[in-house]
């Protein structure tokens, strides 16, 4: 009878060890997959702004962040050095009309059906921090690829570009994930 405590007390040990080392390559995989490298997706609007063509000519590129994002302060500092025709400013929902760029953040996501109806039509890019949202009305969604080693990803909306009458260039399209 002793003999089996002991055992059974071993057991527990080895098993308590190996759970708690679970535990912490699970939490460590996903507290990893939930920080995007703002700074990079800042270089990502950079060039999604610069490669899309608007139905008119702009001197000013306007460029709204809906909600609370990182990206907003990144995006401001990098588009300084790029000279006076980029302006990169907070917004709400009131707004939305007076941008030619709409960056809606992930915790502002639930507002992407509001932003789609306020501007439906518009020539204004919209552009989010969360996947598949293009189905709602985003033309591209920023995302990261649990399976490339949290790569930052980025899906694209042919139709929902031309319902907006933009235009990206070819490369932007070839190095997407093409969706509805």
């Amino acid at each position: 009878m002793l003999v089996l405590l002991i055992i059974e007390t071993i057991c527990m040990k080895k098993l308590s060890k190996y759970l708690l080392f679970l535990i912490l390559v699970l939490s460590s995989k996903f507290a990893y997959s939930q920080s995007f490298n703002y700074k990079e997706n800042a270089v990502y609007v950079f060039n999604f702004v610069k490669y899309t063509q608007w139905p008119e000519s702009k001197t000013t590129i306007t460029v709204g962040v809906l909600g609370n994002s990182p990206i907003e302060g990144e995006l401001k500092t990098l588009l300084s050095k790029k000279g006076a025709q980029y302006v990169v400013k907070h917004i709400t929902i009131s707004d939305v009309k007076n941008v030619d760029v709409i960056i809606v953040s992930e915790n502002s996501s639930k507002s992407l059906k509001e932003i789609q109806k306020a501007t439906e039509k518009l020539p204004i890019l919209i552009i989010t921090e969360k996947p598949d949202l293009n189905y709602s009305g985003a033309c591209i969604s920023l995302f990261m690829d649990e399976d490339e080693n949290y790569k930052t990803k980025y899906q694209i909306s042919p139709f929902n570009l031309r319902s907006r009458k933009l235009i990206v260039s070819q490369q932007l399209l070839s190095n997407a994930e093409l969706v509805r």
